[in-house]
Parts: structure tokens; sequence; C-alpha cells
């Protein structure tokens, strides 16, 4: 028992020191802010997850669709209210294919301003 005990006061330091040094740290790692499933949103889905996304400059909020067929993407980057850019990925069995939003257009900016209205207004207010 004095052997297992001595080992352990030997060994205990090896092991916070360890765990210690192995916790990465990097500030301009984007970090998720908040996040929702199943919310109302278009285009229309079973299963939906939306995500507010801190990056350095901006942020982005990340709408994923399930459908029967495959899923949909779409990113939102903005800061403060100006939508910067949006696109989507669909992957499906029909169809892969990328998108790109304008956007000035009104139906995407009535579509952003919607899926922004899921997020605190505190968690927003740290894109401006």
């Amino acid at each position: 028992m004095q052997i297992f005990n001595f080992l352990a006061i030997l060994l205990l330091p090896f092991f916070v020191i360890t765990a210690c040094s192995t916790t990465p740290t990097n500030p301009n790692a984007p970090t998720v802010l908040e996040q929702h499933k199943n919310i109302s949103a278009e285009p229309s889905t079973k299963h939906n997850l939306a995500k507010l996304i801190k990056q350095t400059d901006n942020c982005v909020i990340e709408f994923t669709g399930n459908f029967e067929t495959g899923k949909a993407t779409e990113h939102w980057i903005f800061k403060g209210d100006q939508l910067i850019s949006a696109f989507s990925n669909v992957d499906a069995e029909v169809e892969n294919k990328q998108t790109v939003f304008d956007p000035k257009d009104a139906e995407k900016l009535k579509n952003f301003n919607s899926l922004k209205n899921n997020f605190k207004t505190s968690n927003l207010e740290k894109c401006n």
C-alpha cells in the first residue's frame, strides 16, 4: 500500500501538468454564440439547426435543414445589420449544388431577418 501511495504522489504532478498543457487556446477561433433546433424557416424542413457563430470580423448564421433526400446548408455572413454575403449548399440524392444569394435581394433579406429573429439581441450585439 505504501508503494501505491508513493507512486500516486510521485505521478500526480505529471498528470496535472499534462492536463493543463494540452488545452488549446485560440482567441480568433469561431465561437458558437447560440443555436436552436427545428425553427420555423424557409425552406420548410423536417429537422433543422440554426447557429449564430461569431468570427473575428463578423458573424455567420449557419442554417442546416434536412430533407428526405438530403440536406441544405445556408451561410448568412453579416456585421451589425449589414448582410455581407450569403450562399447555400444542397447535398441531395437528386442534386449537389451551391447557390450564391444576392445580399440586396428583398426576399433574401426578409429570410435573413427572419433567421436573425431566432437569436437573442444580446448575442446579435456581439456581431456589431
